[in-house]
Formats: structure tokens, C-alpha cells, sequence
């Protein structure tokens, strides 16, 4: 095979198992959110995505914060622990940068852990 198929080849193949977390894993991630307080507002990354309990997805990023919050009750703020996903280290060796990088950009190379999370609230005293 000659120098340029080669190199080709390489290219091609690095388009096409770019981003391979994105792919395989996407952007966003399942969690369950239990707390002791029914119908608190569950608020990620300054945006309200529901009330407890919950049950969806959320946009998977290397730093995000969830706060619950309800009338009566201290809110409560917290950063979900992440870890990389294996397969975004397969995708360094397979895709290189570009699909490295596609991965960080969407979030797809971190997940959750845990993926349920128990946040209780304290009532506000004399309440």
C-alpha cells in the first residue's frame, strides 16, 4: 500500500471512530434523584429540571452542580462526582484527537457515580 492510501485510510478512519463516547455513551446520562422531601425542586447547573423524586437525564459535564430546594427547607447544593468513561481511553488510541476532543466538548467521556443520588433537606428552625 502506498503512502497517500495509507494516509487515508488513517484519516478516514479517524472521522469515523471520532468522538467513540459520544457515540456509544451520548452526552447525557440517567440518574435518580431520591430525597426525604416530596416535590422538591430539583435545579442543575442553574437550570429546573424537575421535582423529586426524579428520574431522567441529564447533560453529562466535568462539573455539575445540583441544588434541591422547597419552602420551608434549607437548600441544599451539591457537585456530582465524575469519573471518565473507559471507552474514551480506546478512543484516544483508536480516534486520536479529534475524537478526544469531540468527546470532551460533549461531556460523553464522564459519567455520574453514583447515577442515584439521596439528598435530604433540613427544615429551617422554627418552622
Amino acid at each position: 500500500m502506498n503512502k497517500k492510501m495509507m494516509l487515508s485510510s488513517l484519516v478516514i478512519a479517524n472521522i469515523l471512530f471520532s468522538g467513540c463516547a459520544s457515540i456509544v455513551k451520548g452526552s447525557k446520562q440517567n440518574v435518580s434523584i431520591i430525597s426525604n422531601v416530596k416535590d422538591a425542586e430539583i435545579i442543575v447547573n442553574g437550570s429546573t429540571i424537575g421535582k423529586t423524586p426524579y428520574n431522567g437525564s441529564i447533560v453529562k459535564s466535568s462539573s455539575t452542580t445540583i441544588t434541591l430546594q422547597k419552602e420551608g427547607y434549607e437548600p441544599k447544593t451539591i457537585t456530582l462526582d465524575t469519573e471518565v468513561e473507559p471507552i474514551f481511553w480506546g478512543n484516544i488510541l483508536i480516534g486520536g484527537v479529534f475524537g478526544s476532543t469531540t468527546d470532551m466538548a460533549s461531556g460523553a467521556m464522564y459519567k455520574y457515580t453514583p447515577a442515584t443520588l439521596n439528598i435530604d433537606l433540613d427544615k429551617i428552625q422554627g418552622n
